[in-house]
């Protein structure tokens, strides 16, 4: 089902002004000038930022929104806990919903069951499925033979990843939406579309930090996947130099990429490295975020979910299978959750 109104016509609302929704915002209004935007967030200083820099209609409550702008197309950009709430109530009124990464599963089976039906769109974000040196690795790793072992990082220290707030007073300062799941839950969808699905794992949790944290801020994980490919990973919210390290070795030759798109190489057992994405231009990258955190992939899934809308685009990530990844994740955390 598409859009029954013209395109400059459609009305889109968007929750939630943090960190996420204004990257939301700002993407919207340079790359879809054809839709009519509102915003709603219940902070003052928050509205008038979004006022002042992108010049859309603000609303403080959500019912108000929904009642006055009537809109179309809702996309939830609030912390993860809250998600389930908003998209029951856009689902009951019939409206397309684009959600960011969810860390918990409440009402998903209500939620897979619209997914299920494809009308309204009920569409999940799964930003690193979008990104150049993903999409390539995902579709490119056998180069390096068929059976093969990697080890991946990825780490940044957490008052770091919002410098403009206390890291204890956003979602992941609780355990239930801690950061080393959100990381997991960033990392795993593509990393299994990659090697295949986890036949055995170990886990092993650690504080490396003095973080005041009600949760591990370590986890090392080392995989057998369905495959036979294996895999260490390790995420941290400790590093205070970001990293985004992977290493996939094989008898045919190794990939190494450090997080964006002129680092990915590979190295044949013989000659010169091949550089496959060196050329590719990004979008400017948003000051504030660490270097390895590229604007495009965030663009690419709108442009996905809008083309889902009107029939164009077919569904490349979804409620179903990060079910899947949410319950892997409740898996890992068992060990420190039971200590």
């Amino acid at each position: 089902m598409g859009f029954r109104t013209k395109p400059s016509s459609v009305r889109t609302l968007l929750i939630g002004l943090g960190s996420m929704g204004r990257r939301r915002l700002r993407l919207l209004s340079r790359f879809f000038p054809e839709l009519s935007l509102a915003a709603v967030d219940n902070r003052a200083d928050r509205r008038e930022a979004a006022v002042r820099d992108f010049g859309c209609t603000l609303f403080e409550g959500v019912e108000d929104a929904l009642e006055n702008f009537s809109p179309q197309v809702l996309v939830v950009s609030t912390p993860p806990e809250s998600h389930a709430t908003f998209l029951t109530e856009a689902f009951r009124r019939g409206l397309h919903t684009f959600s960011e990464l969810d860390l918990v599963d409440d009402c998903y089976d209500e939620i897979i069951s619209i997914e299920e039906r494809g009308v309204p769109v009920a569409f999940l974000s799964s930003t690193m499925l979008y990104r150049l040196e993903n999409r390539w690795i995902i579709q490119n790793h056998a180069m390096v033979g068929e059976r093969k072992h990697y080890t991946y990082h990825v780490g940044q220290y957490l008052p770091d990843w919002h410098p403009w707030e206390k890291y204890d007073e956003f979602f992941v300062g609780s355990a239930r939406t801690n950061a080393i799941r959100e990381i997991l839950c960033i990392e795993l969808p593509w990393v299994l579309r990659a090697f295949g699905d986890i036949a055995e794992y170990q886990c092993q949790w650690g504080k490396t930090s003095s973080l005041s944290l009600p949760y591990p801020d370590t986890c090392q994980l080392l995989f057998r996947h369905t495959s036979g490919n294996m895999g260490a990973l390790t995420i941290d919210c400790v590093s205070r130099r970001p990293v985004r390290n992977l290493r996939i070795n094989g008898e045919e030759g190794t990939i190494l990429w450090e997080g964006n798109a002129e680092s990915l190489r590979f190295f044949p057992p013989s000659g010169d490295p091949l550089f496959p994405l060196r050329e590719e231009k990004e979008i400017e990258r948003q000051a504030g975020y660490a270097e390895f955190i590229s604007e495009g992939p965030y663009l690419e899934e709108l442009r996905c979910f809008f083309d889902m809308i009107e029939g164009r685009a077919s569904r490349v990530y979804g409620y179903a299978e990060h079910r899947k990844i949410l319950r892997l994740a409740d898996a890992f955390e068992r060990a420190w959750r039971k200590a």
